[in-house]
């Protein structure tokens, strides 16, 4: 039986609610880097691993933490701690080691987990899925708080369009310092959500204790029209948190008793929030003495943010977007562009001096996940000190040599022999998952090193060394040139799992181009309206057509620049043959996914390949729009594109 989880509806897809299609939803939406450089962020794979498990508890999403003595700071968690966290919608059942794949025995719409100490350690940690969920079945689980002996949370159930009904307060005894799951206690409806024809409001989504002794509670406000979330604030006093009369409501100028007042615009702290997020005092770095929102913009998309607040209720900045999921595009073949990411928050207590650690979720629309990889949460650093690199410009390469479908195993070595002395810059790998194989991600290459030798006897010297990799691509530019003849690729960890296999596509060398400007769009993510599984052809040149046979009038397909490009001209490759090249097609642009401008309109094209030069202009997404695909005369209306690239001005 498939187990959709209800919270995907209610909690991330608003254009469901609004009555958008999925494929209109899609692909995950992004923002573009602000003027300023934005902190520094990094993969926390030691605490994704924590939650990679092969039977009982095996995915879930929510993952709220809550250390259980109170204390909230900033890296406050010791080694003889106790975290609880607090999951959603989870599933139980046993993970094939090898493919990833999962047998499902149970799903409880929440569950928890007690970590004791500081750090990831899986035998440190106990997970609590008793059969009707460990907080009760039939509701979602928010924010909680451990005050004296008890740990506090707010669930809401939903109602039969998938928003907010009732809101709930739970309390659980701490016995022995951990939750008593057998006791647990819930008054129902207890007056933490508003619903008029416009908005509702919801609280208990976020929570922080401060330093003058309130403890701000953060709720959203949803607008029904189009599934907008903007956050707004309650305060209780920490030992009145249970009263919920006790509490009292940010109106925007003063703290009302009245919850309605959170409807007003005036109560808005910040838009565009996701439906879990969270409120961090930072005590050290760049933003000592403030308050840092984290958060995943527009409920659903690639673009974790974070606004800096002077205070709990704000003023807070502008968004910065600090990171891009991943697991969209690199999971889009498998799921046919259906993987999205949400409901990003830090986690103050099991932080580190100098750095905040930040969670997100990852799903798929339309059904179950294939494999546990989809279906459970993931982990960023961020630094709190520096700030990130500038985003390098794109270098155009050129194949120097190539080996394909390649197998292997660990210590075993790929060499490509250059055919004399080269100057090399960098290499490529497509790892299992570029083609969309089975279960792809899963087999894609972990750990290896790429080492270059001027004779085949050696020495080898290392150029390039990468752990715990998990995307299909891996393009890599040397810091220096390497001068070498021989350029060799030893693998040390196969794959995700225990597999032993590894599976390489392509291991190519390339040097730098010279002055030829760069294909902007060479190897970036691709998504389209149809045959996703295929889209990224049209921006790799080894690869072959993509072709959309689905019959519509009107065909799309969109790339990822990755970050905000200056473009003047682009060229189109087509099927090749007279009557099944493209005819008419738009290129467009957009700085946010959502809203298109035209650029370029071609009619009546009957060549193999199109260049065109247009009005200089700068964008992250380009898209090209196929209003009619094939001659009028060619009754099979399939979509057939090679190639589209891109260039800056010349």
């Amino acid at each position: 039986m498939t187990t959709v989880s209800r919270r995907t509806f209610l909690r991330t897809n608003a254009a469901l609610a609004t009555g958008l299609s999925v494929s209109a939803a899609l692909p995950a939406l992004s923002w573009s880097y602000p003027a300023t450089r934005p902190l520094a962020a990094s993969r926390a794979d030691e605490w994704t691993r924590l939650f990679d498990r092969r039977s009982g508890w095996i995915g879930a999403d929510g993952i709220y933490s809550v250390p259980l003595d109170g204390r909230d700071g900033l890296g406050s968690a010791t080694p003889g701690s106790r975290t609880a966290f607090i999951f959603s919608d989870t599933r139980i059942g046993t993970v094939d080691p090898r493919s990833l794949t999962y047998n499902q025995t149970g799903f409880v719409n929440n569950s928890s987990a007690v970590l004791t100490g500081n750090r990831p350690d899986p035998g440190r940690a106990t997970f609590v899925i008793p059969e009707n969920g460990a907080f009760g079945n039939g509701f979602w689980m928010n924010d909680g708080i451990a005050i004296d002996r008890t740990l506090y949370a707010t669930g809401f159930a939903p109602d039969s369009n998938w928003n907010a009904a009732r809101v709930d307060l739970i309390a659980v005894p701490l016995v022995d310092g951990v939750p008593d799951y057998t006791t647990v206690r819930r008054t129902e409806d207890v007056g933490l959500l508003v619903r008029d024809s416009t908005y509702i409001v919801m609280f208990g989504v976020g929570i922080t204790p401060a330093a003058d002794g309130w403890v701000y509670v953060y709720g959203y406000r949803n607008r029904l029209t189009d599934g907008q979330k903007d956050l707004v604030c309650a305060r209780v006093r920490r030992d009145a948190f249970a009263d919920i009369a006790a509490w009292r409501f940010w109106s925007g100028t003063a703290w009302s008793p009245d919850i309605t007042v959170s409807v007003e615009d005036a109560a808005v702290l910040h838009p565009d929030v996701s439906t879990e997020l969270s409120v961090t005092p930072i005590p050290t770095g760049r933003y000592a003495g403030k308050y840092l929102l984290v958060y995943l913009r527009n409920v659903n998309s690639t673009g974790l943010e974070y606004a800096v607040g002077t205070s709990p209720v704000g003023p807070f900045s502008a968004g910065v977007r600090f990171y891009n999921c991943p697991e969209p595009y690199v999971y889009e073949s498998q799921t046919e562009g259906a993987t999205y990411t949400y409901n990003a928050k830090a986690h103050p207590s099991l932080s580190e001096h100098g750095r905040l650690l930040i969670s997100y979720n990852v799903n798929q629309y339309g059904g179950d996940p294939l494999t546990t990889e989809i279906y459970r949460p993931r982990f960023v650093w961020l630094d709190l000190d520096c700030l990130a690199d500038q985003p390098a410009a794109p270098r155009a390469s050129v194949d120097v040599a190539a080996v394909r479908d390649w197998t292997g195993g660990p210590g075993d070595r790929l060499v490509l022999d250059l055919g004399g002395l080269r100057t090399i810059s960098g290499y490529r790998l497509k790892h299992a998952g570029y083609e969309g194989s089975p279960a792809p991600t899963a087999f894609n290459t972990r750990d290896f090193t790429v080492e270059a030798a001027q004779r085949a006897t050696g020495p080898w010297r290392p150029a390039d060394v990468v752990t715990g990799n998990v995307e299909n691509l891996t393009e890599r530019h040397f810091g220096n040139a390497v001068s070498a003849r021989y350029l060799r690729l030893s693998v040390q960890r196969p794959t995700q799992s225990d597999d032993l296999t590894a599976r390489v596509l392509e291991f190519a060398a390339f040097a730098d181009a010279g002055s030829a400007a760069p294909d902007l769009a060479r190897y970036r993510p691709v998504v389209a309206d149809a045959a996703n599984s295929t889209a990224h052809y049209v921006t790799d040149p080894a690869a072959d057509l993509w072709v959309n046979a689905s019959g519509h009038a009107t065909t799309w397909l969109s790339v990822d620049l990755g970050t905000d490009r200056t473009i003047g001209r682009y060229v189109v490759e087509h099927a090749g043959e007279p009557d099944l090249n493209t005819r008419d097609f738009v290129l467009q642009s957009s700085d946010n996914n959502k809203l298109w401008t035209t650029r370029d309109t071609v009619t009546g094209n009957t060549s193999a390949t199109t260049t065109r030069t247009v009005t200089p202009f700068t964008a992250r997404y380009l898209r090209l729009l196929i209003t009619r695909p094939v001659a009028d005369t060619t009754p099979d209306k399939t979509t057939r594109v090679r190639a589209l690239e891109i260039y800056p001005p010349t």
